[in-house]
């Protein structure tokens, strides 16, 4: 009798581990193991912040497959409301990293609104996988340079570009205002 209720405790773990499982993920903004390791040519989000949001339509529009990895807490639980898949967790970790599948990764976009927390996750990304593409978002125009010595293949500043085509637009070229329009 005894190994009867044991074996049916073991079956019933077995079948509703799982379940359990995926449960607690998408209550806590986490992906299945099952989840991680099916992606591929993906893009790894790495953190979350103002400059993200833009990001993440453009990369929705484009039908292609992302992850954010984000630190855990309301934009984890807001990012999986709206259906995007988020990684809780440290964006300059390792073991993070490694579990969002940054080895099968298009490339990887750090786009916070703190430089330096994006410079250590270039640097963790290139320690590990130097031959991944990182594109990252410098919030203040002198990180530019720090960005690309932290190991980014490329560095954007979304304040210099809306900079100029505002001066560009001041000025009267209508085709700044068309790349205005472009980019929103």
């Amino acid at each position: 009798m005894a190994l009867g209720t044991a074996s049916f405790a073991v079956a019933l773990g077995a079948l509703l581990g799982p379940a359990l499982e995926a449960r607690f993920a998408s209550a806590l903004g986490r992906m299945t193991q099952s989840d991680l390791e099916s992606l591929d040519g993906h893009v790894v989000v790495a953190g979350y912040g103002d400059l993200t949001e833009p990001i993440l339509t453009e990369l929705a529009a484009s039908g292609r497959q992302f992850l954010v990895v984000a630190r855990g807490g309301t934009d984890t639980s807001e990012l999986r409301d709206r259906d995007i898949d988020v990684l809780a967790g440290d964006p300059t970790d390792e073991k993070t990293l490694d579990r969002a599948g940054i080895e099968r990764a298009r490339a990887v976009v750090t786009a916070t609104n703190d430089d330096g927390e994006d410079a250590l996750a270039i640097l963790t990304v290139r320690e590990t996988y130097p031959d991944v593409r990182v594109v990252a978002a410098a919030t203040e125009q002198e990180n530019e340079p720090k960005l690309r010595r932290a190991g980014a293949d490329t560095v954007i500043s979304p304040a210099v570009i809306g900079g100029r085509l505002l001066a560009r637009s001041a000025l009267g070229d209508e085709h700044a205002e068309e790349e205005a329009a472009d980019l929103e």
